[in-house]
């Protein structure tokens, strides 16, 4: 079973636990439905503190969702699939079509853009660094009851 590691970016308090278990499940089963049932995904929700989100320039509420794919998957299977997640995350949350960003790259892409990510932490601290980031997602299940963890920009 392939593990897909799922990031989510939502601003602090927009979801409560219901919607948030909700989208876990809907956006696993259609991963499944579309791409077959070898997969397993690991969401992290990252909270992002009010008023400090924006897009062009503006105070924004909207959500971004990484959800890689294979590699190679054909623009014919690809947005058929983005298409279905941003309709049923509409449908789950209230929010308008302008409120969530999906971002569904290659996987291999998707691994090197998160290894830049890593690199750009001093090596001496790195695995520290990742380790203090793991262990406040726990902190974050044991208290709500998902991955998740506030991040302040």
């Amino acid at each position: 079973m392939k593990t897909v590691r799922v990031i989510c970016s939502i601003q602090e308090g927009s979801l409560g636990y219901n919607n948030i278990k909700q989208l876990e499940a809907v956006i696993s089963s259609t991963y499944k439905a579309h791409f077959g049932a070898d997969y397993r995904l690991v969401f992290a929700w990252l909270d992002l503190p009010y008023r400090q989100s924006y897009i062009a320039g503006k105070l924004s509420c909207a959500s971004t969702v990484q959800l890689p794919v294979e590699d190679g998957m054909p623009a014919d299977k690809r947005h058929p699939f983005m298409s279905e997640i941003c309709a049923k995350w509409q449908h789950i949350t209230g929010c308008s079509k302008n409120e969530i960003i999906l971002v569904s790259p290659d996987m291999s892409e998707y691994e090197r853009m998160h290894e830049a990510f890593d690199a750009r932490v001093d090596e001496k601290v790195r695995k520290k660094t990742k380790l203090r980031m793991m262990l406040r997602l726990i902190v974050g299940y044991f208290k709500k009851g998902y991955l998740t963890t506030s991040t302040d920009l």
